[in-house]
């Protein structure tokens, strides 16, 4: 994803100061939280075609107000082949994508917050006459501007550079429509043991018409079939995904066992599409 500085230049007595905009973006939120910008609340949208409203709560920590702009973007989550994990966002959905994007609205789309002040925003959805059944994605992007004072360093003995923060936070929009079904089917899977511990590699595909939500847990089992060791962490399939995971490379383990299951108690149970569990195991080679 790129991600575009802009320069100005402020001339104050004999002295140069460069006004230059970073912008920091924040992912599910993580990267937001560690730098003190606007929360989010909540981080996953859901609507429906029978209620096509949503809100969401925006509030400012900071000491100074934050200029805040509410667009949308297409995204979900899409795996390397190590198994690292982002959302490539782009204004315009790829052909033969479910987006959401063209006919969602956010009222305001522009405002202030003040340092301690709390926000509603209302997201609209206006899809067209004939929309076929299925789940339509977006991200909500929270565009914040200020809320901290620059900071500024001196690069020569005449020029000083004040960086202005410009953080975007993305949260994730599904829209439904219809009776819908989700699931979830390991493709392929290993587990091997390296230097740094047993790698155990997950590749799943999605099933059904919506995005799998779910949970991975991954146990260790000695010879005996006891659990040694357990790991545990959210996922979302939309297509395809490939996770990895590193874990403790204890001599006595022979197999790892993984659950994959739609259990996201953080999402709202009423917001969750539910499907069977599926597990099995694999050999430590």
């Amino acid at each position: 994803m790129s991600v575009r500085t802009s320069l100005g230049v402020q001339r104050r007595s004999r002295r140069r100061v460069i006004v230059a905009a970073a912008v920091v973006l924040g992912t599910l939120g993580a990267g937001a939280a560690a730098l003190r910008a606007v929360s989010v609340s909540p981080m996953s949208v859901f609507m429906s075609h029978t209620s096509r409203t949503a809100t969401i709560t925006l509030y400012n920590p900071n000491p100074l107000p934050e200029e805040i702009e509410i667009s949308f973007a297409f995204g979900y989550p899409q795996s390397d082949s190590a198994g690292g994990v982002s959302v490539p966002l782009s204004d315009i959905a790829p052909a033969g994508e479910p987006s959401a994007v063209p006919w969602l609205r956010a009222f305001p789309r522009r405002l202030v917050l003040e340092p301690g002040q709390q926000q509603v925003v209302r997201i609209l959805a206006q899809p067209p006459a004939g929309l076929e059944d299925g789940e339509y994605w977006s991200r909500v992007l929270v565009i914040a501007t200020g809320g901290r004072p620059p900071v500024e360093q001196q690069v020569q003995p005449d020029v000083r550079v004040a960086i202005t923060m410009r953080t975007i936070i993305v949260a994730s929009l599904n829209y439904r429509k219809g009776r819908l079904s989700t699931g979830i089917e390991m493709t392929d899977g290993n587990a091997v043991r390296t230097a740094d511990g047993i790698q155990v590699t997950l590749d799943m595909a999605r099933r059904g018409e919506a995005a799998y939500l779910g949970r991975i847990r991954l146990e260790l089992l000695d010879a005996a079939g006891r659990v040694v060791h357990e790991e545990e962490d959210v996922m979302s399939v939309y297509r395809t995904l490939r996770r990895r995971f590193t874990m403790p490379g204890m001599e006595n383990v022979t197999r790892v066992r993984y659950t994959l299951e739609t259990e996201r108690p953080e999402l709202g149970q009423a917001n969750i599409i539910r499907a069977p569990a599926v597990s099995g195991t694999l050999d430590v080679r």
